[in-house]
């Protein structure tokens, strides 16, 4: 990555929370990249450390490191893996489908405020959190056009959440966690705001991301992630493709975007939108049959019956996002066409 002005030296540590995570370890490696050193926390040390170093370390030896977290709600989770840390990156809040939003927005909220704490007591100069598109609204295919800009928040699921029943469904169970998001993420600008820590926040909100998976055996690409989801969808199993599509982008990107906002000096207090343009399930498999006709085997079954597309847009974000790509040496988002073709060769390799 081309970072001209450097917020932090370079080998400087780094902390990445939840490191194993897709957009996680993408942030690892882009860091690594730059020049800094990177300390990961994973709940599970066991679990991860192998893959992780043999993914890492062979590359950038002594650079890497991973620690355990196991508890992210423990008092001072975090103070032993802050330590010595110029800048923290919190890519992901765990996903939490409940439908008591206590359950999920005070997990959430608690991990959170932790990390942020302990930060500031490492004096950490640089803190960057990875948001959620629903923070920002709910995919929406019927309503009326609406434009997002930096100051969306999901307020309609919260009162949604808040006033109405609180019965077992999968719908209550996405406004809650909807709900969540956009409850934790301002919680985060609120935090910052009362408590003035010593470090530039900065945050950035991806939606749906795609692209290379960089361990497909030892990664999780579950029920409810965008690579998990692809899967199914290309695969015709729509009963386990739970979320509608709206935005995407590479991961890659989303991984430029978040340590973008960790090292460079010209970014302090935004919110950065990783989204790239509306795409619906039904166009990448469109998509992937185009890129790839010699293998039909990819694409199999009927197309989803959902008609239409997300009717949100967000042209001033995306042109910000841009912006800084290209100011670290990328022509901007990368193309549906180039995403698809990468996760595709690690997710669907040609047999040899």
């Amino acid at each position: 990555m081309q970072i001209d002005d450097r917020a932090i030296p370079v080998d400087s540590l780094v902390v990445v929370v939840g490191a194993n995570g897709y957009m996680a370890s993408e942030s690892v490696e882009k860091l690594l990249q730059a020049g800094y050193r990177v300390r990961g926390t994973v709940r599970d040390l066991e679990r991860h450390n192998g893959w992780m170093y043999r993914l890492f370390d062979s590359k950038w030896p002594g650079k890497f490191e991973l620690v355990q977290v196991p508890d992210f709600l423990a008092d001072a989770a975090f103070d032993e893996a802050f330590k010595g840390a110029a800048g923290a990156i919190y890519t992901s809040m765990p996903v939490i489908l409940d439908t008591d939003i206590e359950n999920v927005w005070g997990t959430s909220k608690n991990g959170l405020i932790n990390t942020l704490e302990a930060a500031a007591r490492a004096g950490v100069q640089r803190y960057v959190l990875g948001s959620s598109s629903k923070a920002v609204i709910t995919t929406n295919y019927t309503g009326s056009p609406v434009e997002l800009t930096v100051d969306s928040y999901n307020y309609d699921s919260i009162k949604e959440v808040y006033s109405g029943p609180q019965e077992d469904s999968f719908a209550r169970r996405v406004a809650t966690f909807s709900s969540g998001r956009a409850l934790a993420e301002l919680t985060f600008w609120d935090w910052v705001k009362k408590e003035n820590p010593p470090f530039v926040a900065n945050c950035v909100v991806p939606d749906g991301q795609f692209g290379r998976i960089l361990d497909v055996e030892n990664m999780n690409v579950g029920d409810t992630s965008s690579s998990g989801q692809l899967k199914r969808a290309l695969a015709g199993e729509w009963a386990g493709v739970p979320f509608s599509l709206a935005f995407i982008s590479d991961v890659q990107d989303s991984a430029r975007l978040l340590v973008a906002a960790l090292a460079k000096t010209s970014i302090k207090n935004e919110r950065i939108f990783s989204y790239y343009k509306n795409r619906t399930w039904n166009d990448l498999r469109q998509t992937i049959r185009q890129e790839f006709p010699d293998r039909p085997e990819l694409v199999k079954g009927p197309d989803s019956e959902i008609t239409g597309r997300d009717v949100s847009f967000a042209p001033k974000p995306i042109a910000r996002a841009e912006e800084i790509l290209r100011s670290i040496g990328q022509s901007g988002f990368a193309s549906e066409e180039s995403i698809l073709r990468a996760f595709v060769a690690s997710a669907y390799p040609v047999k040899q």
